[in-house]
């Protein structure tokens, strides 16, 4: 989170990023987490917190549905990312802000998200990951892009030394992509719409209420409009669980921490 943080606050004095919301899905026990996210709302004027209203009875990641209960303005386009995205491209929100506004019918416009399966298989299609490293199918459990950690420690070294030579448009896709309907991916980064949230049957409310089974799988499917892949924003997804253990011994956080440093110094 400090490291994406950095990103954002570069987004928001460039003014295409007009407040950032922290949404708390957080338990009691995690009292350093919850004291982090307030001391950056106190510091930063652009950050506001929302508490999550309701407690899922699973899971907690299925807590994260009901964020959009706040996410109803129908003048606003909101990107939403994970906490572990440690890396967002110059270009990338504000390229999917205007995809979004431009792409109609379409729900939700999606980056490049390194480390993500389906990504990494569109990726390996256009021969930018190389197949030596394994073969990654368009599912996204897939035994190597979701759950392979010297496959990650690969993926985000290759990034990392674009990063670092300013090279990182070399890994665009040379198009955007509609992604077939109703195929489910992991939801990292995306942008959406405000009034698309707000016209639900009770505004904001997912039904069913998983956030990524709603926005990746149900919504394309009932409306028949796809999500899409562009091919000129990336972003960095950190990690899966099965491949934390590879990455935290790798050092590659600590490569994108230096990085960030960089962004707002």
């Amino acid at each position: 989170m400090s490291i994406l943080v950095k990103y954002i606050e570069r987004a928001v004095k460039r003014g295409i990023v007009d407040e950032y919301i922290l949404y708390m899905n957080t338990d009691d026990s995690q009292v350093s987490d919850r004291a982090y996210g307030y001391q950056l709302a106190e510091q930063h004027d652009w950050i506001r917190i929302i508490e999550r209203p309701l407690k899922h009875p699973g899971p907690k990641q299925r807590s994260t549905g009901y964020a959009y209960r706040s996410f109803t303005d129908l003048e606003t386009i909101y990107v939403r990312f994970d906490d572990d995205v440690v890396f967002v491209d110059d270009a990338a929100i504000e390229n999917l802000v205007r995809k979004k506004i431009e792409m109609e019918p379409s729900k939700a416009i999606f980056p490049i998200i390194w480390n993500n399966a389906l990504v990494s298989w569109y990726l390996q299609q256009c021969g930018t990951i190389p197949r030596e490293w394994g073969e990654v199918s368009p599912y996204c459990m897939d035994p190597v892009g979701w759950a392979n950690g010297p496959f990650a420690v690969k993926m985000h070294e290759l990034l990392l030394g674009h990063i670092e030579a300013g090279t990182v448009e070399q890994v665009y896709m040379y198009q955007d992509f509609p992604i077939k309907l109703g195929e489910q991916f992991s939801v990292s980064c995306f942008a959406s719409a405000g009034k698309d949230y707000a016209a639900l049957e009770q505004p904001g409310v997912l039904v069913p209420d998983e956030e990524e089974n709603f926005h990746t799988v149900h919504w394309p499917r009932v409306t028949g409009q796809p999500n899409i892949l562009i091919g000129n924003a990336v972003v960095s997804h950190f990690s899966f669980f099965p491949q934390r253990p590879f990455l935290d011994a790798s050092g590659v956080l600590d490569r994108y921490r230096e990085l960030a440093d960089k962004v707002v110094a």
